[in-house]
């Protein structure tokens, strides 16, 4: 039937019902996703986090994704925020907010009473109250965006100390004609950049026996892994918070040799622990936060 021919009491009763529904499986999926953390299924599709996994397989922009992905943190924390958000009395946005602030909260009666503090408020009245209550200011986030000739632009803002470290690096450089913003700190970064290879490079290079029947890992097996695996995860290719594995668990007769151990980031190690000892065993270790 064309819209067209609706009666006008009709499409306004119809967009209601849409509404409603838009919201109830806006639940839904929040719901669904968690779920999808908890067992950490994301990693069996190579992406490494909830949000990559949303992106690769939803039709969604990056921040419709990130709304999602911190409301649905704050409903793992505060599980009768679902209604409240049924009820309509927060919003995605309000969730999303407070989302960090309730994750490092271990009382669930003083959860429960920030998200009472933020019904009925509006996105900047949250924000106003998460810095009341953390004690921060709140800092723009730098925007980045990657080009296709492989150059990056970033806009930032220094604060702090880091302001006075970019201001002495300025001063040090002077004589060398280095002026431009993007030099200085471009200097900074390769200089940094530098001193993490020759340390990720150091690994193994001192003298250390290969004892594959006890858990630790040697560095000489380390450095192997890393020479292997690029030093990147060898399941999703992430290259933060990453982990030496044994393929098999040394719980489970493991050795913590170069065949039986890999590198993996912190959520793909989760997941193989989830699939070799089981979901049960593991909730407890990785679903607190």
């Amino acid at each position: 039937m064309s819209l067209q021919n609706l009666s006008d009491e009709r499409l306004i009763a119809d967009t209601k019902m849409w509404n409603e529904k838009e919201e109830y499986c806006t639940r839904q999926f929040l719901r669904h996703i968690n779920e999808v953390n908890r067992r950490r299924l994301f990693c069996d599709s190579q992406t490494g986090s909830l949000f990559k996994y949303i992106r690769k397989n939803f039709n969604k922009s990056d921040s419709e994704i990130s709304r999602r992905v911190l409301a649905a943190k704050t409903l793992r924390h505060i599980p009768s925020a679902d209604k409240a958000l049924a009820n309509k009395q927060v919003t995605l946005t309000n969730l999303a907010e407070v989302s960090n602030l309730v994750g490092n909260i271990k009382s669930n009666k003083k959860k429960n009473e920030i998200l009472n503090s933020i019904k009925g408020k509006t996105q900047i009245q949250t924000r106003d109250l998460v810095d009341e209550l953390t004690g921060k200011k709140r800092v723009t986030r730098s925007k980045t965006r990657a080009h296709s000739d492989g150059s990056i632009r970033i806009h930032l803002t220094l604060v702090g100390q880091t302001a006075k470290d970019y201001q002495f690096i300025k001063e040090q450089l002077s004589n060398s004609r280095v002026y431009r913003p993007e030099d200085i700190i471009g200097h900074a970064i390769n200089t940094t950049a530098e001193s993490m290879r020759k340390k990720i490079l150091s690994i193994g290079s001192r003298k250390s026996k290969a004892i594959t029947n006890s858990r630790t890992i040697s560095a000489a097996i380390k450095k192997a892994v890393i020479t292997r695996s690029g030093n990147k995860c060898e399941n999703c290719a992430s290259k933060y918070n990453l982990h030496f594995d044994h393929i098999v668990p040394y719980s489970m007769g493991g050795e913590s040799a170069i065949g039986n151990v890999r590198q993996l980031c912190s959520n793909c190690n989760s997941r193989a622990a989830i699939v070799a000892l089981s979901q049960h065993k593991m909730d407890i270790f990785i679903n607190q936060s």
